[in-house]
């Protein structure tokens, strides 16, 4: 029999972090239930800003002892503040593709079964930088939206929309037939250097596991499988460092040129 706790699924998420709470303050709509701060926070414009939000907001606020703010976190780097956010909301695969052709976005990145959670937040964050707003998560391993993620990605995933599948080949074919042309990053030498690829107008890049790539059907099923020319006395890059190396010479050759 299934425990009843690991049945329910968690109804809120953390934010903590000066960037990631001036993000919900600024640029998020996300629904603020709580807030913790410091209550020797030195800060007192950032604690003004919170505090003023929060009155205009209705929302509840509490100062406390850093020593609760380790707790909640887990003694993550909270620097004063921690708020309690509903979680995230996922959208469908066609809402992803047609907000980004709304909004003239040329990128979507695609992450299949990355399970840590600080390579999502740094994908989003380097995505958010080159202009892109869309996340695909897929497969069954995949991490999705906790806490680490929005604070590795400085609070910029409330910039960007999100949603989840479990099937990554039928997510390629919807962008297929959407117009994107899908780019998978592998290691193997055999493959392309992106260096010596044009890439076309609107392009989804996946990422895959960082163990275990991405496998073969998966890889056959995308438009092409890229490498990175790299030194020969390491293996591969970090699968964050990849994307950001795959994402800004995509946009070089259609923005920045």
């Amino acid at each position: 029999m299934k425990s009843k706790d690991k049945d329910q699924k968690k109804d809120y998420e953390l934010v903590f972090g000066k960037n990631p709470v001036l993000e919900v303050i600024e640029n998020s709509k996300a629904q603020v239930n709580k807030i913790w701060i410091n209550e020797q926070l030195s800060d007192h414009d950032f604690r003004k800003r919170v505090v003023s939000f929060a009155k205009e907001k209705k929302i509840p606020y509490h100062f406390v002892p850093s020593q609760k703010l380790n707790s909640l976190t887990n003694n993550q780097n909270h620097q004063g503040i921690v708020m309690s956010i509903s979680p995230v909301e996922y959208i469908s695969v066609s809402e992803i593709i047609e907000d980004t052709l709304t909004n003239n976005s040329k990128v979507i990145l695609i992450a299949h079964e990355i399970e840590d959670t600080h390579n999502l937040g740094a994908m989003i964050r380097t995505l958010v930088a080159g202009g892109g707003r869309g996340v695909i998560l897929t497969g069954r391993k995949n991490v999705g939206i906790n806490a680490t993620a929005i604070k590795t990605s400085a609070g910029t995933i409330f910039q960007t929309k999100f949603a989840r599948a479990t099937n990554c080949v039928n997510v390629l074919n919807t962008l297929k037939e959407s117009g994107f042309w899908v780019v998978g990053a592998e290691t193997s030498p055999d493959n392309e250097s992106i260096y010596k690829t044009n890439f076309p107008e609107q392009v989804a890049i996946l990422m895959g596991n960082e163990h275990e790539g991405l496998g073969p059907l998966i890889k056959k099923n995308c438009d092409f499988t890229l490498r990175i020319p790299i030194s020969e006395r390491i293996d591969s890059l970090n699968v964050s460092v990849a994307f950001g190396i795959i994402l800004f010479e995509v946009l070089r050759q259609s923005k920045y040129t």
